[in-house]
């Protein structure tokens, strides 16, 4: 989806991402360590590209690249499928060397909750994927669920956790992120990035 919504906090800024990062995309989710629990990509780039020519022509979905203040992208997340006031918001992925986790998950929820007016956001996680079904505990997400066999991996049918947000909840969930994104903000600064 077309969109301009630009967002930055804690070193991290949220951009739409256009054609130019297809090859970026296509490379970070294709990273043998980032991969390990996300849905698989085509190895084939081109029909990468045709999946994010179809993307700007969808409406509800909003894909952003998370970049340093810099301008170097260092990851991708998003809020999709879109209805009912309540978005899936996922597509998380993140250079293993950048501490953005934090403040990138506060700036998609300040997107959707105080740009967009969503009610509710919710995620699935592979339920194998301890560090981030871990992370999303810590921060006050609700456990609203288990999708059995709801993603297939390399022929491997895994279990999801669905976390759900609310704008009722997210001054709790914001003042939960706040302090590890400022820290991470902080190593951001010292690293000279």
């Amino acid at each position: 989806m077309n969109h301009n919504i630009v967002v930055e906090r804690f070193g991290i800024r949220l951009r739409p991402i256009t054609m130019n990062d297809a090859e970026f995309i296509y490379q970070i989710r294709r990273h043998p360590e980032l991969s390990q629990y996300i849905g698989e990509i085509d190895s084939q780039f081109p029909v990468h590209l045709s999946w994010l020519e179809e993307y700007f022509q969808r409406d509800g979905d909003y894909y952003f690249c998370i970049e340093e203040l810099s301008g170097k992208p260092v990851g991708t997340i998003a809020i999709y499928d879109i209805e009912n006031n309540a978005g899936n918001w996922g597509r998380w992925i993140i250079s293993p060397s950048v501490p953005a986790a934090p403040a990138s998950v506060w700036l998609i929820f300040h997107v959707a909750f105080d740009l967009l007016g969503l009610s509710k956001v919710y995620s699935n996680t592979v339920i194998d994927n301890a560090s981030v079904v871990s992370f999303h505990d810590n921060c006050g997400f609700e456990r609203t669920g288990v999708e059995q066999a709801g993603l297939n991996i390399k022929g491997v049918a895994y279990d999801l956790i669905i976390h759900t947000a609310t704008k009722l909840n997210w001054p709790v969930i914001q003042q939960k992120l706040e302090r590890p994104a400022e820290l991470a903000a902080r190593l951001l600064q010292d690293e000279g990035r």
